[in-house]
Order: C-alpha cells, then sequence, then structure tokens
C-alpha cells in the first residue's frame, strides 16, 4: 500500500476549488431553505445563483409593498427596483467572493422583477439602464440606507434568524413608498 501525493499544481487547484465552493455555500444554502433550486455547475453558476437569490429578496419587498394596494408599480419605481436588484445583486458577489459577478446577475434579476410590470422588453432596457447608472454613481451616491439594504441581503443569506430578510423587506416597501424625486437619484441619494 502506498501514499500518493498530488503535486502542488494539483493540490493548489483543489484548494482554490475547496475556498470556492466554501464560499458559494451561504448562497446555496439560502436558496434551497428558500425552495428556490441552485444552479447546477458551470459558468454561470455564481451569477445565476446570485440573480435567484436577488430576486426572492426583492419579491419579499414587493409583496410587502402591494400587500393592500390596487395599483401597480409606477413608472418611476422602476429605477427603484432596478437600483435594488444591483445593490443587492453587487452585496452577494460580494459575499462569495465573485465581485464581477454583480452586473450580469443585476441585469437579470432586474429583468425578471420588472417584466410583470412592463414586459420583457422594456424590463430588459430598464435593466441595462439601471446597472449603468448602478456602476457609474454607485460608490460616488451610495447612501447609509443602501449600506444598511446591503448589509441586510448579506446578513439574510448568512444568517438562520428570520430577523434580517423581515427587515431588508421592509426597508424595500419603504423605499418603495417615498416620495417621488428624479429617477436613479431617488434611489441612490442621501438618506
Amino acid at each position: 500500500m502506498g501514499i500518493i501525493f498530488p503535486s502542488e499544481a494539483v493540490a493548489s487547484r483543489w484548494d482554490g476549488a475547496l475556498q470556492a465552493r466554501l464560499r458559494r455555500a451561504p448562497l446555496e444554502q439560502y436558496l434551497r431553505k428558500s425552495g428556490i433550486a441552485p444552479s447546477p455547475p458551470g459558468t454561470s453558476q455564481d451569477s445565476d445563483n446570485i440573480a435567484r437569490a436577488s430576486v426572492s429578496l426583492v419579491e419579499a419587498g414587493l409583496k410587502i409593498y402591494f400587500k393592500d394596494r390596487a395599483d401597480g408599480l409606477a413608472m418611476d419605481q422602476e429605477g427603484t427596483v432596478g437600483h435594488l436588484a444591483c445593490l443587492i445583486s453587487h452585496a452577494l458577489a460580494e459575499l462569495i467572493g465573485q465581485p464581477e459577478a454583480w452586473r450580469i446577475a443585476a441585469l437579470v434579476s432586474a429583468t425578471r422583477l420588472l417584466t410583470p410590470w412592463i414586459g420583457l422588453n422594456a424590463a430588459a432596457c430598464a435593466s441595462a439602464s439601471a446597472a449603468r447608472g448602478f456602476q457609474q454613481g454607485w460608490r460616488a451616491a451610495a447612501s447609509a440606507r443602501d449600506a444598511r439594504i446591503s448589509q441586510l441581503a448579506s446578513s439574510s443569506v448568512l444568517e438562520e434568524s428570520t430577523a434580517a430578510p423581515a427587515e431588508l423587506s421592509a426597508r424595500i416597501a419603504e423605499l418603495l413608498d417615498l416620495p417621488v424625486e428624479t429617477g436613479f437619484a431617488r434611489a441612490a441619494g442621501s438618506s
């Protein structure tokens, strides 16, 4: 009987794969807990899982907002929903150590969230606009409200308690209920 040791290159690849798997685990666990199937392994696995979780988190806030309302999503709220999808996707991408995956996840999640209200083509355009605006102005215009939403999104995925998801849903509903200002500035403005 002999022991075979892998080469240093193979061992480092295995270690890197293990570390990536460990970073993804909380997000995949959150998806399973929410009754959402995680994306199968592949090149788009991370962005798909981030998009699925972002849609789930924003939809929970939308449900609270529309609970006692008969009206639909107002035109000025489309940018806010797009901004929220970008913000939460960015936070989750940072959480799993894949910061470049946020943009595709944000585009997909914003489109999925807006499609029932404005249709697929308009939703795709609105999500592209939100992602472009978010990428250009997020760091400069980030507010304490945005920081708290990002923190709550990460905590919703990491923690077992329901306190963070409940607070996140309430904050999303509050944000949608704010008086109308101008487009992206409404979501990105100071608190």
